[in-house]
């Protein structure tokens, strides 16, 4: 394979440890981002020919090597809610994969920074607000309408509401001072939010580094999925 651009000394070793236990595809192609394709034990990753960069590429590297750690959070989270009648009517596929994407990168962003890659480097995205006034102030005006002494719940906007928590969650960037506007997120739906902050916490301290079989993020994902269903019981939501 051509690593032409793509291997330097920070990531040489990452490299060869990933190709030794796992099967991995380079394609360049005619597009504008990194993205990686994994299937049982082999991983394509598409790469822009006109932009061979390896921080992209070390992070496409790094979800494959949560993979060989068998963390798999993403796609337990897609069977869990594809599952739930209640729940795979409010989170869309965009919500499910960003989620899965959120999470892997909290757990990838220590290993990156580690191999000496700045954090400026980790996401394209890095110089994005993951969370404006703008945005609050769509989701307040949007998540319930109250017509006859019924509520009724918007799932786009919840929707929008639970991708806008894990996008601040995962956000590396932090000159961005998120506190206020998670305030305000949290005062239009306080048991949604404290359901969400719970499994990301939750989430970070998880160590996949340890054997335990009594270690498993399958017991924070059910509680998670488990306290979402509860808090859809005795709402309307369209």
């Amino acid at each position: 394979m051509d690593t032409t651009g793509l291997i330097d000394n920070r990531n040489l070793e990452l490299w060869n440890s990933l190709r030794s236990v796992h099967e991995i595809e380079i394609r360049k192609e005619s597009r504008q981002d990194y993205h990686a394709y994994s299937k049982s034990n082999k991983t394509i990753i598409s790469v822009p020919y006109d932009n061979l960069d390896t921080a992209s590429f070390t992070h496409e590297l790094l979800h494959i090597y949560l993979r060989t750690k068998d963390v798999f959070i993403g796609g337990g989270l897609t069977l869990s809610i594809k599952e739930s009648e209640k729940l795979s009517k409010i989170f869309s596929d965009a919500l499910i994969d960003h989620i899965g994407n959120s999470l892997d990168h909290i757990k990838m962003l220590p290993e990156f920074l580690k191999l000496g890659y700045p954090e400026s480097e980790f996401i394209s995205d890095y110089s994005t607000n993951k969370l404006t006034v703008e945005e609050i102030i769509k989701i307040k005006n949007n998540f319930k309408t109250n017509f006859l002494f019924k509520t009724t719940y918007n799932a786009s906007a919840i929707d929008f509401f639970i991708g806008k928590y894990f996008a601040v969650s995962a956000c590396t960037n932090t000159t961005f001072d998120y506190p206020k506007e998670l305030a305000e997120l949290k005062k239009i739906d306080v048991e949604l939010f404290e359901i969400l902050e719970t499994f990301v916490i939750e989430w970070k301290k998880y160590d996949y580094t340890n054997p335990d079989v009594l270690n498993s993020y399958h017991t924070i994902l059910f509680d998670f999925i488990e306290k979402l269903e509860k808090w859809t019981d005795n709402k309307t939501i369209k």
